[in-house]
């Protein structure tokens, strides 16, 4: 796997758009979530798990090869579909309303596969995961993988999880039980884990874990964070940073870097120009769950965003070395 570029992020925080983004400008093979707990038996066990840059699991780095390489379970990783979706068992198919779902995932699949079928030929991968912040030390230690993380506004990724019905449980539960997370991180996160959750808290809580001390440890991992935020405001900037993080060639068009992700929902791509400064979140989330959110931030000290600004904190970005000198807002 050496020199694979991944992309990483928490989900709803834009990584599909930017490796489709970023395949389409170099031809390179997208391989779409690797890690999915329900795609097979390795993103099962693997999936959410923090490992140390030098931890030694050959099996995942052999499994992780062979789906690279375009060997291992294609039609999720090259074509974005689970065999189950399109041919569902009997007692998930019995009302006109299974009937119907079924037909709508058909219609995608046909929509979407002439150009997914277009870019599975192309050679060099580029990886795209939501399940593997915390070992991405040991993805850049052990498969020499060139990584950039996406981090995108906590209350943004949670309003689009709650509309796309997401829930936190499998993730929470794999932390809870993670005892190399709770070493590595010296405990920090049981606390929380420890607690019964609202939903509003569970979600915050995952992004809380899948960020904060990866954010944290990133230039000793040689992760190049991005903001989302930063990508809407100063693309130029931005999208220069992960052209060189991931030693590319070419930036993609300005066309593909306003496409909304074919992931994202139709009141997403609506979103555009006002999405930054007068974001989703912000309108629809009540009082009660934004204060919920920071309640979850301020447990856990985390401080790169807050509920009052849409934007991350400068501040905190240059100490991480996530911002360069020169940017003024």
């Amino acid at each position: 796997m050496a020199g694979v570029k991944f992309i990483a992020g928490s989900g709803r925080s834009g990584t599909t758009w930017v490796q489709d983004a970023l395949a389409g400008a170099n031809r390179l093979r997208p391989v779409f979530e690797p890690l999915h707990p329900h795609v097979s038996p390795m993103g099962n066990r693997f999936a959410h798990k923090a490992l140390a840059p030098d931890d030694d699991h050959p099996e995942l780095a052999e499994y992780l090869r062979e789906v690279c390489a375009g060997r291992s379970h294609r039609l999720w990783t090259q074509f974005r579909r689970q065999r189950r979706w399109l041919l569902p068992p009997a007692d998930e198919f019995r009302t006109m309303q299974d009937a119907g779902r079924l037909y709508r995932r058909w219609v995608k699949f046909v929509r979407e596969m002439p150009r997914l079928a277009i870019v599975a030929r192309h050679g060099d991968p580029i990886v795209k995961c939501i399940r593997a912040n915390l070992m991405l030390g040991w993805l850049s230690r052990k498969c020499d993988c060139k990584i950039v993380l996406i981090v995108r506004h906590p209350a943004a990724v949670i309003e689009s999880e709650l509309r796309a019905g997401w829930n936190a449980k499998f993730a929470l539960d794999r932390f809870k039980s993670d005892e190399r997370l709770h070493d590595l991180t010296k405990g920090r996160y049981r606390g929380l884990l420890n607690r019964r959750l609202t939903a509003i808290e569970s979600l915050a809580t995952r992004w809380v874990i899948e960020n904060q001390w990866v954010i944290e440890a990133a230039s000793t991992n040689s992760v190049s964070v991005v903001s989302y935020e930063r990508l809407k405001t100063s693309p130029r900037d931005e999208w220069v940073r992960i052209q060189r993080a991931l030693d590319l060639p070419e930036l993609p068009a300005p066309t593909l870097l306003a496409r909304p992700s074919q992931q994202s929902s139709p009141n997403q791509a609506n979103e555009r120009g006002g999405e930054v400064d007068n974001p989703r979140w912000l309108r629809v989330l009540t009082r009660q769950q934004l204060s919920t959110i920071q309640g979850v931030l301020d447990e856990a000290q985390c401080e790169l965003y807050t509920m009052s600004d849409p934007n991350p904190r400068d501040a905190l970005l240059r100490e991480h070395g996530l911002l360069s000198r020169n940017f003024r807002r």
